[in-house]
């Protein structure tokens, strides 16, 4: 993370995120070693407008469907009409990523009661495994993962608890494993099993847990829900790192609890760091240490999207960031709020890489909808490296960087596509990001559709005069960018704000001034003497030339060092 904070400040002071290609799949880690990207899709959130199809399904190794439920003793799907639908359209995922694993996921905390029962014999471990096996074979799935919110103890009011549910566990997920095995050597393909498990001792306590990583491909680890509404003070939701002060509850941290599973000797490699796209508000908190710590009135939820829209450009909440644990908090009105951002995101991603965890993955993923944290973690994961961006390459270190900072991403798995364009839409929405994504009211282009990731983007460009549209009422969001557009675009950016320092260097001498446009000229002057602009190895300017992305990337850097200056 240390090699990425100063890109990575200046991507959350302007609330980052964009992903410079549409999509992109998951990319490996580190030094071109595999890993895992796990989402959960929650079966409510098409209810709420975000389906399936609108998941990046190419970030994406593993999507758990949540939840299917236990009902005497055996796996069904809670709304099977519903359900059906969603698994079709998630199926369906893999038409876009063919290494995507769908998988249903049991229990959660609303859905575990029936867990203890379905484990407490052989006779119901197997006939519980076995209708997990005919359930998923039905529906065309991948695999099973199992949330058991939790054994022994705990989880939500009526969830029952047998002495024997730590032993029981493990032999439900032997059993889990043959019967998969079973129904795969039928079906010709191996089924994945996976667990969802707390960060806690006494989770890790009432199970057993080397026995358990020997059984599973993986085990996702819940490290969020650290702190919460059942605490008696505000706190931090998901802390990388335990703060130095504050109560003792307060040192909970995700690196305390990957250490806290490292302890009982399971594999690193067995264990997905998973995080939250969401925070905890906290009302009628009072003023005192900014309102850490301190007791409160109420608490709930907020979704990442919900942090962003509502409570991030609100001028009367002060953002903060807790250099020991590393993540931000506002406070605003009475209110604490704790949450994740990119940035803190990225951090998270990166000790999973550097701990030699397995993969990252996140809950739930209808709360980013924009991909803003999915994004985040998935650069940092991937490292910025990628398979055809060769270490020696003149855009090499932009690309890492730029990548590392959220800004821009892959276009397949281990892909940057170094020679492929950038277009008018795209970079309109990061700009439209890098300012706060400020609201915008009003029609737009004829060519931009409604709903379009850059719709909003675009209308704002417009009305700011950072990039205008065309004669006949368009916008052309998909034309790709020379280098005299992106030069005009990122200048009047930073007039906007306030950035640009006045300097202009000469246009005479160049080979090819003439073919600079009339538009363009002071502002290919300002990129040159800001030194975001140079020459081609050509010794020319080239301003009709498309900007590719690796030019773009270098661009962006050099325009956030700019930024960050000015």
């Amino acid at each position: 993370m240390r090699k990425a904070r100063r890109f990575a400040l200046l991507a959350l002071a302007f609330t980052l995120l964009l992903t410079l290609a549409d999509t992109g799949g998951a990319a490996a880690a580190g030094e071109g070693g595999g890993g895992e990207m796990v989402g959960y899709y929650a079966s409510w959130a098409a209810a709420q407008g975000y389906t399936p199809d609108q998941l990046p399904a190419e970030r994406f190794t593993q999507i758990n469907y949540a939840f299917a439920k236990i009902r005497d003793g055996k796996a069904v799907l809670g709304d099977p009409a519903r359900d059906g639908k969603n698994l079709r359209e998630l199926t369906a995922l893999r038409e876009r990523n063919g290494d995507l694993k769908i998988v249903l996921s049991l229990g959660g905390w609303d859905d575990s009661a029936g867990f203890s029962g379905a484990a407490a014999s052989g006779e119901s471990r197997s006939a519980f495994a076995r209708s997990c096996a005919d359930l998923i074979a039905e529906h065309g799935l991948d695999g099973v993962d199992l949330d058991w919110e939790y054994p022994v103890s705990g989880g939500a009011p009526g969830t029952a608890h047998r002495p024997q549910d730590r032993e029981n566990f493990t032999l439900l997920l032997r059993e889990m494993r043959r019967e998969l095995d079973r129904q795969g050597r039928r079906d010709g393909k191996r089924y994945v099993l996976t667990i969802a498990g707390a960060v806690n001792s006494g989770y890790l306590n009432n199970i057993e847990p080397r026995a358990a990583a020997e059984t599973v491909d993986h085990i996702f680890l819940m490290a969020y829900d650290l702190h919460g509404p059942w605490d008696s003070s505000a706190d931090f939701n998901a802390p990388l790192y335990a703060p130095s002060g504050g109560t003792p509850r307060s040192r909970a941290s995700v690196d305390d609890g990957i250490s806290a599973w490292l302890g009982q000797g399971v594999p690193p490699e067995k264990l997905v760091l998973g995080m939250p796209l969401y925070g905890y508000i906290y009302q009628g908190v009072s003023n005192r240490g900014n309102g850490l710590y301190q007791s409160f009135q109420s608490a709930k939820s907020v979704s990442w999207d919900k942090v962003k829209e509502e409570y991030l450009s609100k001028a009367s909440y002060r953002r903060f960031r807790h250099e020991e644990a590393e993540v931000p908090y506002l406070y605003g009105s009475g209110s604490f709020l704790s949450y994740d951002d990119a940035e803190s995101i990225a951090a998270k991603a990166e000790l999973a890489r550097r701990r030699g965890l397995g993969g990252v993955g996140f809950w739930e993923l209808s709360q980013d909808r924009d991909g803003d944290l999915v994004q985040s973690a998935w650069a940092a994961w991937n490292g910025g490296r990628f398979l055809d961006v060769p270490r020696d390459a003149w855009y090499a270190g932009a690309v890492e960087r730029v990548c590392a900072a959220g800004l821009m991403n892959g276009t397949g798995p281990g892909t940057f596509s170094p020679g492929g364009t950038v277009t008018r839409g795209q970079i309109a929405a990061i700009l439209h990001r890098m300012a706060g994504a400020p609201a915008v009211q009003g029609p737009s282009f004829s060519d931009v559709p409604a709903g379009a990731y850059y719709g909003e983007a675009v209308a704002w460009a417009a009305r700011e005069g950072i990039a205008a549209g065309f004669a006949d009422g368009t916008f052309r969001p998909g034309l790709p960018v020379s280098r005299q557009q992106l030069a005009a675009i990122l200048w009047r950016y930073a007039g906007l704000k306030g950035a640009d320092g006045g300097g202009r260097a000469s246009l005479r001498g160049w080979p090819d001034e003439a073919e600079v446009s009339g538009y363009a000229r002071e502002a290919m002057s300002w990129a040159l003497a800001e030194g975001i602009l140079g020459g081609t190895k050509e010794g020319t300017l080239q301003p009709q030339g498309r900007a590719s992305r690796s030019q773009a990337a270098v661009l962006l850097e050099r325009f956030m060092n700019v930024l960050e200056n000015g």
